[in-house]
């Protein structure tokens, strides 16, 4: 267990100048559900601490790992931001993923803030982790690849100078497809991985393929437009859609049919049309998405009516427009250095 935390690879490195000393890994994560208390302080949370239900592998990183990649630029109230903007970015996914089955769904719900990385494993994540009150959220919290990438993505997009910078990079689609391939190469170093482990590797190896997929042909189908963050949010959405998608049975057997409909566009125009979505019963039952998340405490009652990215939006540009350095983009573009010289360019 403790082993298969030593093996990661890069998913995302610096774009930007606050993101030079942080990156996000990718691991085959052992998880765990914790146990609910009676909301007592004392035993009642050593008996949680010790109380654990392991409930398999994903492959991803950790909550920490994102909001640590997401902060350093200055905002106020930083932290409490990126946490909701984390939070907003996952919704549409936590709500499809209830329509969605088929044996993918499982895996990819462990990987959307559901559980949490077993402590014998944490001591092998290195990398910067940002400090998460516990009343917000943990800071071993598991996002999966796709997920946490595209999340990474849409807090970015909301700088109109990121966006354009992103845009004119083709950072996502390049983005996704590495992470695709490093998985696609997976070598563990552990004598065997466990089915459990494969299993969640292939399902999110092929949620990683669709979303690479759509988030091309969304860059070509509104090549014309010309607002940088109308794009990439239009890429990202698409890519949510592919990876995610609503009333689809997800598994081995289904990827043909579900890559082909993202390449005739079927799978965009006919997100919300009949299938299960007559059905509010939720599919995917071993974990609750976004459950490690805190709402409550989170969202005040304003945001829960308001879109929390729409507040952050209006941050970022202010603190952009004053000209703050930590908005300047990496030299060497983006990921180009460390990824694409690894796979011989997209």
């Amino acid at each position: 267990m403790e082993a298969a935390g030593c093996d990661r690879v890069l998913a995302l490195g610096p774009f930007f100048d606050y993101q030079r000393n942080v990156a996000i890994y990718v691991r085959r994560l052992v998880l765990s559900v914790p146990c609910l208390t009676s909301g007592k302080r004392g035993r009642d949370m050593a008996k949680a601490h010790s109380s654990v239900t392991v409930c398999g592998s994903a492959f991803g990183t950790t909550l920490g790992a994102v909001c640590a990649y997401l902060e350093g630029r200055g905002i106020p109230a930083e932290k409490a931001y990126v946490l909701r903007s984390v939070r907003t970015q996952l919704l549409p996914i936590a709500e499809t993923l209830k329509t969605m089955t088929g044996a993918d769904a499982v895996f990819l719900s462990r990987g959307l803030a559901s559980c949490r990385v077993v402590h014998a494993q944490r001591d092998c994540i290195t990398e910067a982790l940002s400090k998460i009150d516990s009343k917000y959220g943990h800071a071993y919290t598991c996002l999966g690849a796709t997920a946490a990438i595209l999340t990474c993505f849409g807090v970015m997009a909301a700088v109109p100078a990121h966006a354009q910078h992103l845009v004119n990079d083709e950072s996502l689609v390049k983005t996704l497809r590495c992470a695709r391939e490093q998985l696609d190469h997976w070598r563990s170093s552990c004598a065997s991985m466990p089915e459990d482990g494969w299993a969640a590797l292939a399902a999110e190896g092929r949620a990683l393929r669709r979303a690479t997929d759509a988030a091309r042909l969304a860059s070509y189908v509104y090549q014309d437009e010309k607002q940088p963050a109308v794009l990439i949010a239009r890429q990202v959405a698409w890519a949510k859609l592919a990876a995610f998608p609503p009333n689809r049975t997800v598994d081995s057997m289904t990827q043909r049919a579900l890559v082909r409909q993202i390449e005739t566009q079927v799978l965009f125009r006919g997100a919300t049309e009949a299938g299960n979505s007559g059905d509010p019963t939720p599919r995917v039952v071993e974990t609750v998405p976004l459950s490690q998340i805190s709402e409550g405490r989170l969202l005040s009652k304003r945001q829960r009516k308001s879109d929390a990215a729409s507040d952050a939006s209006s941050s970022w540009v202010t603190i952009s427009s004053n000209g703050s350095s930590a908005f300047t983009s990496v030299s060497g573009g983006s990921l180009d250095g460390e990824l694409i010289g690894r796979f011989g360019g997209l």
